[in-house]
């Protein structure tokens, strides 16, 4: 049950016991009005014996010597009389504890209803406490994987920091991002060579294109094979975790692409290497929405994936 739920059972019930309290308050009057009334009478009728017994027993003793009233009279009419104003007595106060017990009745009745609203309130405790708890464990998941999603990134950009392109041991082409540009470049002679140097790349088949990279791949599979399997690792990381907002967490990682990473990255989820796992992860995240279109060979290559990848809804 919710909390809001819950608040609204304890707002019928205090409602509730508030005009059951007026009831009972009136009941009890009534009772404690009729008590007094029966145990005065009670009394009344106690002491009327004992105003009898004690009238009887003088008139006896100044009559006991005529023969005519003897002590078989006085016990009869004792008998007779005190007796029953006695019994009448008792009777007067069983039902005065019949009513005391009517009102115990009530004072546990109201007793019991109090009792189930604190219930009600202990119940709402635990459900602020139980939400609370949920709160602090979602904020700890989330400071969980946000410390393991900034780790990947760091390691991510330690990786790209870590490239160097050489010519020989002493000469370095590019360094870093600029080693993307440069393989961008030896992407486009490679296509060129395929296609023909007299034809333009526009012209360039999707088939020639990935053909084309896996070349460009293969000749430098240390370097990218580590680059593309992190940053597949990156975006996973992000699908597979129960974080609200991952499409936040997919832009902070997107953010990290350069212009040329991006296009090396748009013919790898083509190539095998990505069609099937990475792929979808870049339509589900649109992390091509800010691609350069003028960097892919041809338009028609962009069609190779769905809207989504391009944050298009349509």
């Amino acid at each position: 049950m919710s909390e809001i739920d819950l608040e609204q059972e304890i707002k019928e019930a205090s409602a509730r016991i508030q005009a059951r309290q007026s009831e009972i308050k009136s009941e009890l009057n009534t009772l404690d009005s009729k008590i007094k009334k029966y145990t005065n009478w009670a009394w009344g009728f106690v002491w009327s014996g004992f105003g009898i017994s004690v009238f009887s027993i003088i008139y006896y003793l100044c009559k006991y010597k005529e023969a005519d009233f003897g002590l078989n009279l006085l016990g009869d009419f004792l008998g007779g009389s005190v007796a029953s104003v006695w019994a009448l007595a008792g009777l007067f106060l069983i039902y005065v504890a019949f009513l005391g017990q009517n009102q115990q009745l009530l004072n546990q009745q109201l007793e019991i209803m109090y009792s189930q609203l604190e219930v009600k309130y202990t119940r709402l405790e635990l459900v602020g406490q139980k939400e609370e708890m949920k709160l602090q464990n979602e904020t700890l998941l989330n400071q969980k994987f946000e410390n393991t999603f900034f780790e990947l990134l760091t390691l991510f950009n330690s990786i790209v920091n870590s490239l160097d392109l050489r010519k020989t041991i002493k000469t370095i082409v590019a360094t870093g991002r600029d080693c993307f540009e440069t393989f961008y470049k030896y992407l486009t002679t490679e296509t060129r060579t395929i296609i023909g140097q007299n034809n333009a790349l526009v012209s360039t088949s999707m088939p020639q294109a990935i053909r084309a990279y896996e070349k460009v791949y293969n000749d430098n599979k240390s370097d990218l094979s580590h680059y593309f399997r992190t940053i597949y690792h990156i975006f996973k990381f992000i699908d597979s975790s129960n974080v609200e907002d991952k499409r936040r967490y997919a832009s902070i990682a997107r953010a990290q692409l350069s212009s040329h990473e991006q296009v090396l990255l748009f013919y790898n989820c083509l190539h095998k290497n990505g069609l099937k796992k990475f792929k979808p992860l870049i339509e589900r995240y649109a992390i091509f929405k800010n691609l350069d279109r003028e960097l892919i060979f041809s338009p028609n290559h962009l069609n190779e994936y769905k809207n989504s990848a391009f944050g298009n809804k349509n």
